[in-house]
């Protein structure tokens, strides 16, 4: 009865929070579905995000990439405060861990160079929902702070910014992290496109938060290392042949494997592109790596793709990143496409009915009853794999669904980024 109550509550919140929305089936089962992977910290002051069942636990990238759609388009301010800070206790030299174990005798891990970036475009996303800039000032800002530092000056996994005002790193440590036998089966060593989209994307949030809290120093330094940063990615990411971005640009050359990690270069609130480089990102993402339940990781004529993710644990990792499709991506794809096509009502039903619906719909009866699987084969009839519930496969789907297709935009939106201009 108490559970009962409880999941009656979170759709009673939802609803009453978005007035424009009305009660579907699929999305009630999307809304509870948000509620199982949020879970105690290491005490009743703490919170953290399960990555995925059966057997994922708390990983920084995937917290952060899902808690808009997890506790912001849900309501649960509280909780997503406990979440900041319960990742925020473990930042060691700019770096929000990768992964936090669930026995408290093992180390937190580092491995991951977008984790923190995530954490600070996330501190955007709560100030759009609650304009508590009181709790990010009082709570976060420092931590902020020691984050860009750590990655302008250099960190762990040779970690720093260059001379280009890029952000380089080692191998392994974006989220495309998979390897055997000790050998990355996607290396990404050197500067990944997304990371150095939100590197920017963090140097201008950073800017304006400076600003707001009174450091004009600090921000006028934040500026000028955003403005480095914009005028080298062009030159050194833009595919002319392609009409994309390459996805690694590195000490040996320029990959130009067809990823979908390019998107993301788009989807963020700041962007280095102009209108026309995004649109074409975006036909190019649509028309080579879209499928009915997500992303594709590679584009099906490369060499390197794999479309069904099966067999022995070997082949599966190779799969993993090489192929195999990603409902998660399904958000910052949809975000992309309306933000470059624009918002008219025949686009919208245009992304819901192609994007949205069918992963909605179709898959959450299909694995994991009433959620979203971790992955699919990337090749017709996109069977479900790997996890049979994955945080941000639900969270980033559920998000774009309410803020970009219903257009019920965070209530501080407009107002904080007024005031961060």
């Amino acid at each position: 009865e108490l559970e009962i109550g409880h999941q009656e509550n979170l759709l009673s919140k939802f609803y009453e929070e978005h007035e424009s929305i009305s009660r579907k089936d699929w999305l009630n089962w999307a809304i509870l579905a948000t509620d199982i992977f949020i879970v105690k910290g290491e005490g009743d002051a703490q919170k953290s995000v399960i990555a995925g069942y059966h057997w994922f636990e708390a990983w920084g990238r995937d917290t952060f990439i899902s808690l808009p759609g997890l506790m912001l388009v849900t309501g649960r301010f509280e909780d997503a405060k406990k979440v900041f800070l319960t990742f925020q206790k473990h930042c060691q030299q700019g770096l929000i861990p990768n992964f936090i174990p669930d026995q408290l005798e093992e180390k937190p891990a580092y491995n991951a160079v977008d984790a923190s970036l995530w954490f600070v475009n996330t501190v955007l996303q709560y100030l759009k929902y609650t304009n508590d800039f009181k709790f990010v000032q009082e709570e976060l800002w420092e931590t902020l702070k020691i984050i860009i530092e750590n990655y302008a000056r250099g960190t762990v996994f040779n970690i720093q910014a260059d001379d280009d005002g890029l952000l380089s790193h080692g191998s392994q440590l974006t989220w495309m992290d998979v390897a055997i036998d000790g050998q990355p089966v996607t290396p990404r060593a050197g500067k990944a496109v997304e990371v150095q989209a939100l590197w920017y994307n963090a140097l201008k949030i950073m800017q304006r938060l400076a600003n707001k809290f009174g450091d004009g120093s600090e921000a006028e330094k934040y500026a000028r290392m955003a403005e480095k940063a914009r005028n080298s990615f062009i030159g050194k990411f833009w595919n002319v042949e392609k009409n994309c971005l390459f996805d690694v640009v590195s000490k040996h050359g320029r990959d130009d494997s067809l990823r979908p990690n390019q998107i993301i270069a788009v989807a963020l609130d700041f962007t280095m592109l102009d209108n026309f480089k995004k649109e074409q990102i975006v036909d190019s993402v649509h028309h080579e790596l879209l499928t009915p339940y997500g992303l594709r990781t590679l584009a099906r004529n490369d060499p390197k793709y794999i479309g069904v993710y099966a067999g022995d644990r070997g082949n599966r990792d190779k799969a993993y990143h090489n192929g195999t499709v990603w409902p998660w991506l399904l958000g910052p794809f949809t975000t992309a496409f309306l933000k470059t096509k624009g918002y008219a009502e025949y686009r919208r039903e245009y992304a819901l009915k192609n994007f949205l619906l069918p992963l909605f719909t179709e898959q959450i009866f299909k694995a994991g009853l009433g959620t979203i699987s971790e992955i699919f084969d990337g090749e017709l009839p996109h069977r479900p794999r790997g996890g049979i519930t994955q945080a941000w496969s639900v969270a980033e789907p559920l998000r774009a669904y309410v803020e970009d297709i219903m257009q019920a935009r965070p209530k501080y939106e407009r107002k904080v980024l007024q005031d961060l201009s």
